[in-house]
């Protein structure tokens, strides 16, 4: 069995949400006119944010595109941290 355990959001889903998954922190938060942020940090390691939806150009209006983007760069950080 995996020791990788499911990601687990907190808080309300259609405005800010978070989920504490294995040493990282997934943020999602619903801006001004619909626009979604997500944000994923490395608790572990000094807080350090490993990336954001600032970074990127894509628009985001939907919590859900919001939240399966940061456990998407959550996902490949771990793997990546594991090689």
């Amino acid at each position: 069995m995996s020791s990788i355990k499911q990601i687990i959001w907190q808080g309300d889903l259609n405005d800010d949400c978070l989920s504490n998954w294995n040493g990282l922190l997934l943020r999602a938060e619903c801006m001004a006119d619909n626009d979604w942020w997500w944000c994923v940090y490395d608790m572990d390691n000094d807080e350090i944010q490993i990336d954001s939806s600032n970074n990127h150009s894509m628009n985001i209006n939907d919590g859900a595109l919001a939240r399966k983007l940061a456990e998407d760069c959550a996902r490949n950080y771990r793997n990546d941290r594991r090689r």
